[in-house]
């Protein structure tokens, strides 16, 4: 504020010097140019709008410390030296407007939120993956009627655990004689594997077969393998039917396929088995009645028990007309209680069993002898069975046989 006054003030000096004509009257002035004069005057009129402008500047500002309310400083230029502004009222004052209140909003009432779910797994909780197939690749081939075990190895995909309670279960396809179900053999945790087996045999007749599988659980709900855990899984064999390399059946006697009521029959057994059944070959057999021979026999041994039973199917071979089955059948030498049916069976490329003959024996110290004409299978691939039934709910010297079975030709 001081150096405006100051400003103002020397300015106010500075314009009296020169407009004060009234110091210098009595000198005489020099004759001017018109157009100077006019620029004397433009300058002065100039000088005094200068000053004016400055009057009214101190004028506001002398008077806003005063604090005087509705009164504004205005200068009014008059137009004439000296003259000096006057105060001009404001229009009436305003209503003061009310200071204002603050206004608090509400806070705004935090809704919680709920903690982050947890993201569903979208593993389920039964889920198998295929692992590989431990036994019996798909396509393998197998003989007619012949037994096997298929395994498969599996990972435990989803996030419960397989139980004993969970089972192997046959859905569709070919059964192949197999069980409906098999039980877990352990207790299968997330990430850990297991391997499930199922005893099936070939079916009789050439081809291909293929038997569809799922897993079960203790609520009898059903799972599999594959992206939704729900697929089958399978065995695939095919079945050919071999040929017999030689026309005596007691030389080719493991290349047959032994069963009983037991199983399987591993071929040749070891010994007389009356538990499970057996079946070997004899050099130089002693029949019943002290005889012995000088041809091989085929002696079989059914499992104890009611039907106990044992019969081997033998690779096929063509049949020509005038070939004759000829062989003879009875106990072994010794097993006096023994009582057996003896059945003759045979197939046709793989078909249905059918019967060529059928004996009943028990040890009487005679033979029977076999001889039957093949002339009406002329030309067919033919597998013969050799069976042996047990006759009295009990195997106790059910030791039979088969001397020399074979093919002759004419």
């Amino acid at each position: 504020m001081k150096r405006l006054l100051f400003a103002a003030t020397a300015l106010l000096c500075l314009l009296s010097l020169l407009t004060g004509c009234a110091l210098f009257e009595s000198a005489p002035l020099p004759t001017l140019d018109p157009n100077m004069i006019q620029t004397y005057a433009a300058g002065t009129v100039s000088a005094r709008q200068t000053f004016s402008a400055l009057e009214t500047l101190v004028e506001v500002l002398t008077a806003m410390p005063s604090g005087t309310p509705g009164v504004q400083a205005t200068a009014q230029a008059t137009g004439q030296p000296g003259s000096k502004p006057t105060s001009t009222p404001l229009p009436p004052t305003l209503t003061s407007i009310p200071s204002l209140t603050p206004v608090i909003l509400p806070s705004a009432t935090s809704t919680p939120v709920p903690p982050t779910a947890t993201a569903t797994s979208s593993v389920p909780c039964l889920y198998a993956g295929f692992v590989k197939d431990v036994t019996i690749p798909d396509g393998q081939t197998e003989t007619p009627n012949a037994k096997f075990t298929k395994t498969w190895e599996f990972l435990n995909k989803g996030t419960c655990t397989w139980t004993t309670a969970f089972s192997l279960v046959f859905s569709s396809g070919d059964s192949m004689r197999g069980p409906a179900e098999v039980a877990f053999p352990k207790e299968v945790k997330p990430g850990e594997t297991v391997d499930l087996s199922i005893d099936l045999f070939a079916p009789g007749a050439a081809g291909s077969y293929t038997g569809y599988y799922q897993l079960r659980d203790a609520s009898s709900v059903t799972f599999g393998v594959g992206s939704d855990g729900k697929g089958k899984f399978y065995v695939k064999i095919n079945v050919a039917i071999p040929s017999l390399t030689d026309l005596h059946l007691a030389t080719q006697l493991c290349a047959a396929v032994w069963i009983s009521q037991a199983g399987t029959i591993a071929c040749p057994s070891s010994s007389f088995n009356f538990t499970n059944g057996s079946v070997t070959t004899v050099s130089k057999p002693k029949l019943e009645g002290g005889y012995t021979d000088d041809e091989t026999a085929i002696v079989m041994v059914p499992n104890n028990g009611q039907g106990g039973i044992i019969f081997g199917r033998f690779p096929g071979t063509a049949i020509k007309s005038g070939d004759h089955f000829k062989t003879i059948i009875g106990l072994m030498d010794g097993y006096t209680k023994g009582n057996v049916i003896f059945l003759l069976n045979y197939s046709v490329d793989g078909g249905a069993d059918q019967n060529l003959g059928t004996w009943s024996k028990t040890y009487t110290s005679s033979f029977v002898h076999v001889d039957i004409d093949l002339s009406s299978l002329a030309g067919k691939n033919v597998q013969f069975v050799l069976k042996v039934m047990e006759g009295t709910n009990s195997s106790v010297d059910d030791v039979a046989f088969w001397l020399n079975p074979q093919i002759v030709r004419p």
